[in-house]
């Protein structure tokens, strides 16, 4: 199972996540460390050069990058807002 890396940008986007989603983000991440391409929860590769990948929760969106050893935590914003500045 890969390490959890969240980087500060992150934390800070977590306090304008409503506990709900949140709630639903920690189930999803349990299966992202196992395997972060899993097609069964319609997970795309970004288009924007930046090497990464991004999953939806709701109106929400959790992007993420991952090597063989850990699964690092970009952003989590709604899906306005998620893509600015990258």
């Amino acid at each position: 199972m890969r390490k959890l890396l969240i980087t500060p940008r992150f934390r800070k986007d977590l306090r304008d996540i409503p506990d709900q989603i949140k709630k639903q983000a920690d189930d999803l991440l349990f299966a992202l460390r196992r395997n972060p391409v899993d097609p069964r929860f319609g997970i795309k590769k970004l288009t924007t050069g930046f090497p990464a990948w991004r999953i939806r929760i709701g109106v929400y969106r959790l992007v993420y990058s991952f090597d063989q050893s850990r699964l690092i935590l970009h952003r989590f914003r709604h899906r306005k807002d998620v893509y600015k500045n990258l």
